[in-house]
């Protein structure tokens, strides 16, 4: 189960962040999860992702019978609200923290290497390309190539590669609509299935930690079984 939160908890920060040129709207995607026991898959059933964006702000929302999981990132830093089986979990940082997290990471991974192919499908409506994406990661400096379908008609905002879990972004000449990974024998894949570009409201992004327990990134780690 350490696995599996471990596992979302990557892919909610691999989606966040999301805007471009199109500057307001959202991306709901259809969320699948391979590697699991029977019994968890039964218990989380469908999953999908919803990342809303407005300028320089975004959320990310992961829904399931299981739990949910809010990501908000603006200028000023992150906000995840976490709720599972009654259990409700909040993290702050700032922004100026998540650099210094990111810059005493011993296990960062290199610059990914992208393959752009001569590649195009209809995803939700938006013509996408394909890019295959080489990382190397981990103290084993493993290898892990990543097939991705992109869309260029929405800038991306990652491609300095800066933030946790944006590193595989760096690059990249625009926004995923497709795309799987995972760690260890749990992996996910992504897909788009609709695309919004309507003006999206402020108040969409005031989260609230209230009835949240408070915990350090560090503690989130722990509890999930990181270091």
């Amino acid at each position: 189960m350490k696995k599996l939160f471990s596992t979302l908890f990557a892919v909610a920060l691999t989606t966040l962040s999301l805007n471009a040129q199109i500057k307001e709207g959202y991306i709901l995607y259809d969320m699948k999860l391979e590697g699991l026991p029977p019994e968890q898959a039964a218990m989380i059933g469908d999953m999908e992702t919803k990342v809303t964006f407005k300028n320089e702000k975004s959320l990310t929302e992961m829904t399931s019978m299981m739990f949910t999981n809010q990501t908000l990132t603006d200028e000023k830093g992150m906000t995840m609200l976490m709720e599972q089986m009654g259990n409700k979990i909040a993290v702050q940082q700032t922004k100026a923290e998540m650099e210094k997290e990111e810059a005493k990471s011993k296990d960062k991974p290199s610059d990914p290497k992208i393959e752009y192919i001569a590649e195009s499908r209809t995803i939700a409506g938006y013509e996408c390309k394909k890019a295959i994406i080489t990382t190397i990661s981990g103290k084993d400096k493993k290898e892990e190539k990543v097939e991705m379908w992109y869309c260029d008609k929405f800038e991306n905002p990652n491609k300095d590669g800066k933030g946790r879990g944006q590193a595989i972004m760096k690059g990249l000449k625009g926004v995923p609509f497709e795309y799987s990974g995972g760690q260890g024998g749990m992996k996910f894949k992504m897909i788009a299935k609709e695309v919004s570009i309507d003006p999206v409201s402020d108040s969409k992004f005031n989260l609230s930690t209230e009835g949240y327990k408070m915990m350090t990134m560090d503690e989130l780690k722990t509890m999930q079984g990181g270091r």
